[in-house]
């Protein structure tokens, strides 16, 4: 007795015979080649904005874009550490105007030196996403948590400020923080510095992997990004450096980034964040103390928050009920989903933060430059952050096919 095998249906078979390819490059993009759309959106914004106006990769705007983009950067550097672990945050942004407007309050009206100013700045950041992240933990969901409480830091905002709400720190040490540049030769140590750390760094992964010494794999491994890094460092260097020198915000977001790059990849907090964002349950199963890591990573976003909120209030030269509004909490929330940051935890880089904030703060200052309506940069910025969402959902699924319901 013979049984008659039914033939697999054409579109089945042909989706078994594509499915392979799709597979890998949706792994790609999700893995090792996430910031390949990225650098590919950023070239095609200055490729575009330099043929409407030649000044747009002058030498003065790429030092202006870089200052206008530090304080969202080093924002969306802490609203990456939220989203690894699959949370939201919402009011870091108006936390960032309050630190800042406390430091100043300190420093200008109250007499305190700047250093002990700045500590009590951080210290408030961090008692309140610590506040933030108890009832997290608790159950409440993160995105009512932190927009309650971005209610109530406007709130707190206007108690800190004092009758006149502003306080002007042009003048003080205050407004040296974005003022000061370093010489040309120590802005090269300090790259070289930072450059052979890292190359350090692939050195000793390549040695821990077994079974990899062949030369193709320490070629590609160690060589080329030891060669292309360098080129990057000194060259953003050499072009930041010309004129006044290296500015001051631009080394504290370097050593920012390399500092969160190190520990989430380096150390066993970095592999404990990605296990809760990519699985909580199989995270507390694997004894990973899941709610200390969500603390962690909100503690981490309020010293970003203060952080930035000081540089920003340097650059304005003042704080006042305004500071830590507008779109500053937007633009870092789309500079971390825009530079690779998963919405639904577990992927991602630090570097999303650099990358995401440079291509948003790329968009305005085209837009700046070119004399255009606020309109066209608000079109501009929700498409790239739009078409990041919907680039992070494909690969969370895994295929190029839309969800069959």
């Amino acid at each position: 007795m013979t049984t008659a095998t039914t033939p697999a249906p054409l579109d089945q078979t042909s989706r078994e015979v594509s499915t392979p390819l799709t597979s890998r490059i949706v792994e790609a993009l999700g893995g090792t080649y996430r910031s390949i759309p990225v650098l590919v959106t950023l070239a095609v914004i200055w490729l575009f904005f330099y043929s409407q106006n030649p000044a747009y990769l002058s030498f003065a705007n790429i030092t202006n874009l870089s200052l206008q983009i530090v304080t969202t950067a080093i924002l969306a550097l802490g609203v990456v550490f939220v989203l690894l672990v699959g949370e939201i945050d919402l009011s870091s942004a108006v936390l960032s105007g309050v630190c800042a407007t406390v430091v100043a309050n300190l420093f200008v009206n109250h007499g305190l030196p700047l250093t002990l100013a700045i500590a009590v700045g951080i210290a408030v950041g961090l008692v309140v996403v610590f506040i933030e992240a108890q009832v997290i933990i608790f159950g409440v969901p993160s995105l009512i948590v932190t927009l309650g409480g971005m209610v109530i830091l406007q709130g707190l905002l206007l108690v800190v400020l004092p009758p006149e709400f502003t306080v002007s720190v042009g003048g003080t040490d205050y407004a040296k923080i974005v003022n000061t540049h370093l010489p040309t030769g120590v802005s090269f140590a300090v790259a070289f510095v930072g450059w052979a750390v890292y190359c350090y760094s692939r050195v000793r992964r390549q040695r821990e992997r077994r079974g990899s010494t062949s030369s193709s794999l320490v070629v590609t491994s160690v060589v080329i990004p030891a060669v292309v890094s360098g080129i990057v460092i000194f060259g953003l260097v050499a072009v930041l450096s010309h004129g006044l020198g290296l500015p001051l915000p631009v080394l504290i977001l370097t050593v920012m980034l390399l500092a969160a790059s190190y520990a989430t990849t380096q150390t066993r907090y970095g592999a404990h964040l990605y296990a809760v964002g990519g699985n909580r349950e199989a995270a507390q199963r694997a004894g990973i103390p899941v709610s200390r890591m969500i603390i962690y990573s909100f503690l981490i976003l309020g010293l970003c928050a203060a952080v930035a909120g000081m540089v920003d209030a340097s650059r304005l030269l003042a704080v006042s009920n305004s500071s830590g509004s507008g779109p500053l909490m937007l633009n870092a929330i789309a500079a971390a989903v825009v530079g690779g940051t998963s919405l639904f935890g577990g992927r991602g880089s630090v570097w999303a933060a650099l990358l995401g904030a440079l291509v948003i703060g790329s968009i305005n200052n085209g837009v700046q430059l070119l004399g255009l309506s606020t309109e066209v940069q608000s079109f501009a910025t929700g498409g790239v952050l739009i078409l990041a969402v919907a680039i992070d959902v494909v690969i969370t699924r895994g295929s190029l096919r839309p969800n069959r319901r």
